[in-house]
């Protein structure tokens, strides 16, 4: 029986090699590096330059790039910086000997790194945040003034904190808005807002922040969507729900004020209402044809809507009501919508209303509608909106068409005469024609 030889295994011998290629290859990038370590000249390695990553406009606003804060050279003398060296302002620069083996030259005034415009602040979701600024100032509407003002206070710990002119809701809540031109104010409120979370979402980011958006009592996470709204810069009204003629199906709210009810009744359903969050301006109805036809009913609900500083705007539904009268004895702070926008649900209609509230504006100076927040109705008002500056109007948050709080007027209701639009008063304009 004859001896047979085996044969070695491929992949033994594929891996001997593998390793014997790895060692030689190895050792030889040890003995390079090993030899540039020993033998190469740092120096020459080194940066030439140093560029500072910020840097701030010219003393006389010019933009001049290649500007630098700092020099690393070696093997330079002084006349390694040429006369037409590109700096903004005085320089100075220093040398530093490199234990013999160069010198390095430090430049001190100028700018540095490259010259551009100074920064403008920063972008957080879309909003320019300046220095000393807060997010929430900007999302809120913070004017410019403001802004600069509460940064100078806080810059200068001695200065006195100022206080604002007033401490009403109805003025620290309401969005800042200007019209130095005098052009005819619109003024939309959506609402019913806070029950379906799509819905509340859509209207607060599609719509813009001029547009006030109001909120039912009864709204899951009331207080968290309000936050959300006013961070997005929306001013914010609560819905306060009234008596109505006729409910059909629907069943009333369990705070629902009463035509002819109990007056502490009403008032403690008021203020669960008014407790539920924080950061509204106002208040706005919910239905109401019956209480509102009950001049009696609304007085003492009045009173407390005035003693708190907190707007009242009627939605312009209820056709025989005594809000404005009313408003007026008490000095409250009140502006009544042309009528809701969206009584029919189509483009078309709603369309329609939207001309007619135009129409309002250019008699009156100034008008407010009101809708809720169907997907069809922020839609067709998105629409709308985008057109208003061609037309020559202005869209302006409702608090622009309430009118400071007043003296009450003791002139009988019998004697009063309610305007179905906002008062342009706040916003400077003149009425009529």
């Amino acid at each position: 029986m004859g001896y047979r030889q085996s044969e070695p295994s491929p992949l033994k011998t594929g891996l001997v090699h593998a390793g014997m290629s790895l060692g030689v290859f190895g050792g030889l990038a040890v003995a390079l590096g090993a030899g540039i370590h020993i033998a190469a000249d740092p120096t020459v390695a080194g940066p030439r330059q140093t560029i500072a990553l910020f840097g701030t406009a010219a003393g006389d606003g010019d933009e001049r790039p290649g500007q630098y804060a700092s020099l690393q050279v070696a093997d330079y003398d002084e006349d390694y910086i040429p006369s037409d060296y590109p700096v903004a302002g005085a320089v100075d620069y220093t040398y530093t000997e490199l234990n013999g083996d160069g010198m390095r030259i430090d430049i001190t005034g100028g700018q540095g790194g490259p010259v551009v415009a100074p920064a403008a602040g920063i972008r957080i979701n879309g909003r320019l945040v300046q220095p000393g600024q807060s997010f929430g100032e900007v999302a809120s509407g913070a004017s410019g003034d403001a802004v600069q003002a509460g940064a100078t206070l806080k810059l200068n710990a001695a200065e006195k904190v100022a206080k604002p002119a007033s401490k009403a809701p109805a003025d620290i809540y309401a969005r800042p808005f200007s019209n130095p031109e005098g052009r005819p104010i619109v003024s939309l409120v959506i609402g019913g807002l806070g029950i379906n979370s799509t819905q509340t979402k859509l209207a607060i980011d599609a719509l813009p922040a001029d547009v006030t958006l109001s909120f039912a009592p009864d709204a899951n996470r009331l207080d968290y969507w309000i936050k959300t709204a006013r961070a997005d810069g929306h001013e914010v009204l609560i819905e306060v729900p009234m008596e109505a003629y006729e409910y059909g199906r629907m069943r009333m709210h369990p705070d629902t004020l009463i035509a002819g009810g109990d007056k502490k009744v009403n008032l403690a359903r008021l203020n669960q209402v008014l407790g539920r969050a924080s950061g509204y301006f106002g208040v706005i109805n919910y239905q109401g044809a019956k209480f509102g036809a009950d001049a009696g009913s609304v007085d003492p609900i009045f009173d407390v809507l005035s003693e708190r500083g907190l707007a009242f705007i009627d939605d312009g539904s209820v056709q025989k009501a005594f809000f404005g009268q009313v408003a007026d004895t008490k000095g409250l702070r009140f502006a009544r919508a042309a009528g809701p926008i969206d009584t029919r649900q189509s483009p078309q209609d709603i369309a329609a209303e939207l001309m007619e509230l135009e129409t309002l504006a250019r008699q009156h100076g100034g008008a407010i509608g009101a809708g809720f927040a169907f997907p069809v109705t922020i839609e067709a008002a998105s629409v709308w909106i985008d057109t208003l500056e061609e037309k020559g109007f202005i869209l302006a948050p409702v608090s622009a068409l309430v009118p400071a709080a007043s003296a009450p007027n003791p002139v009988p209701l019998a004697e009063r005469r309610e305007l179905r639009t906002g008062s342009p008063a706040k916003a400077g304009l003149k009425t009529g024609g």
